[in-house]
């Protein structure tokens, strides 16, 4: 099982109250987690693979104020229509089928969201995502592209972009050769001859699934509204990811947009 680690204040302050770590301890053990530490500084547990939610703290918050008795039942979350469109190529059905996208406008992030965000994405790479093959997430700052977006495929040599925590442009055959996400990732994409980008109206890369993202759509504390894009290679499993991420973000604040998936043939 996956274990993961919160810090117990950024918990109960998820909670709306100060709880004394006895107080939570056998609720806790009631989600079904085995707690190996579980005090003021921090809660370490591991997580079943069939409740993927919990990952992140927000879900696992969430979680906890059903038994708790803080809010029981199943939450409901609004979604507005965005009228923004993912075109996908026909071609990406031979690479990286499946994907599913959102949006979440209105956002304030601190230090503590980002990595919040950055750690549950992780583990659900690591995880429900069996290591990017099976399922990858990118997050991106909307207010740095345009919309509709394009997901379709390139060549290795074709096209080039600044990839995260990089300074100059690296084709797609040099972010598998180079990039220490790319050296680690490649077996994901091993013998295909193109490769799955998205793009945006003014064909500046997103994402190079599931690889890296562009340094050019880097969340930050400035960051307001975000596009979030799911790929992989099993349509549910895709559709699960984009609801925990959502959803965990949507526990900090903002309103949740649908994204209209079209252009399949």
């Amino acid at each position: 099982m996956p274990t993961t680690e919160f810090g117990f204040r950024e918990l109960t302050s998820l909670l709306g109250k100060d709880y004394r770590p006895e107080e939570l301890r056998e609720c806790v053990s009631m989600l079904g987690v085995d707690v190996e530490r579980l005090d003021r500084e921090k809660i370490v547990m591991e997580v079943f693979p069939n409740r993927p939610d919990m990952l992140g703290i927000e879900g696992f918050a969430r979680a906890l104020k059903g038994v708790l008795g803080i809010e029981t039942g199943l939450p409901v979350y609004k979604v507005l229509n965005s009228d923004i469109e993912v075109l996908v190529d026909p071609a990406v059905k031979d690479v990286r089928p499946y994907i599913a996208a959102g949006i979440v406008r209105g956002l304030t992030f601190t230090e503590e969201r980002l990595i919040s965000l950055m750690n549950i994405q992780e583990k659900l790479h690591i995880t429900h995502g069996r290591n990017r093959k099976k399922v990858a997430i990118g997050v991106h700052d909307m207010g740095r592209v345009a919309a509709p977006f394009y997901y379709t495929t390139s060549g290795p040599s074709d096209i080039s972009f600044v990839p995260l925590d990089m300074k100059e442009k690296m084709s797609l055959g040099e972010i598998l050769e180079k990039h220490p996400k790319g050296k680690m990732y490649a077996g994901a994409l091993e013998g295909m001859k193109r490769f799955p980008i998205i793009l945006d109206r003014n064909k500046n890369i997103l994402s190079f699934p599931p690889i890296i993202n562009g340094e050019l759509t880097r969340l930050s504390e400035g960051t307001k509204d975000v596009f979030i894009d799911v790929t992989g290679t099993d349509q549910t499993a895709v559709n699960q990811a984009l609801s925990i991420i959502v959803t965990s973000i949507l526990d900090r604040g903002g309103k949740a947009y649908s994204v209209e998936i079209g252009g399949k043939k």
